[in-house]
């Protein structure tokens, strides 16, 4: 009696069980519902901007704390004293201030030779890599015409022209006996030039690339 109950519930289940298998067969079957599909968004520039863009931001805030910093110029061991920095032994110079040897910060009391030319050559790349970085910035949203992108990649090369410029703090009475040495901002600096540049390329290659893409699109 018991195998009998036994056997009638699992008969119960097996039927149930294929019922709902063929409500969903056929439910599928009845469906007129399209597959899912996944479409990436269509920027106005494609997504071949990403790169140089990315390129354009870090080589934009390493210029930055290069130009910013006070230690670009490494002075010999002994220092300099007050014919140049008036506070306290000199142990590095940067562009807009310079560091003691025990640390401290200061601002420069006048300019002296080459400090000058850095600091023209450090405002023309923050305002040629500032334009170009804005206009990285809408390039999802706003199509460019390719020559505007040739534009661009002759001002990323022309920022890291005057990026390696800023250099000349180099050639000065301080260092004409070759004591002087690399600091952190000038390695920086480097790292930026190198960033400039290679932005440059990639934003041409996007110049190329957005010539053809126009071309196609008038045939």
């Amino acid at each position: 009696t018991v195998l009998t109950a036994e056997f009638v519930v699992a008969v119960k289940i097996q039927r149930s069980l294929w019922h709902i298998s063929t409500l969903l067969a056929s439910s599928l079957q009845s469906s007129n519902r399209k597959p899912l599909e996944i479409t990436m968004p269509n920027l106005a520039n494609g997504f071949l901007c990403f790169g140089p863009a990315t390129f354009v931001s870090v080589a934009f805030i390493l210029s930055q704390f290069a130009q910013q910093g006070c230690s670009f110029v490494g002075l010999p061991s002994e220092g300099q004293d007050t014919n140049i920095f008036d506070k306290s032994t000199a142990a590095y110079a940067g562009i807009y201030c310079w560091q003691g040897v025990g640390g401290q910060k200061w601002l420069y009391a006048y300019a002296w030779e080459g400090l000058g030319y850095a600091r023209q050559m450090a405002l023309a790349s923050t305002v040629m890599g500032a334009v170009v970085w804005c206009f990285f910035l809408f390039s999802s949203c706003m199509r460019y015409h390719p020559a505007i992108w040739f534009l661009l990649s002759l001002i990323l090369l022309a920022t890291t022209v005057t990026q390696a410029l800023q250099f000349q703090m180099f050639s000065n009475d301080v260092c004409s006996d070759g004591g002087c040495s690399l600091g952190t901002s000038s390695r920086v600096g480097i790292s930026a030039c190198v960033f400039w540049f290679i932005s440059a390329i990639m934003t041409c290659g996007i110049a190329k690339e957005a010539k053809d893409k126009q071309s196609s699109e008038t045939e």
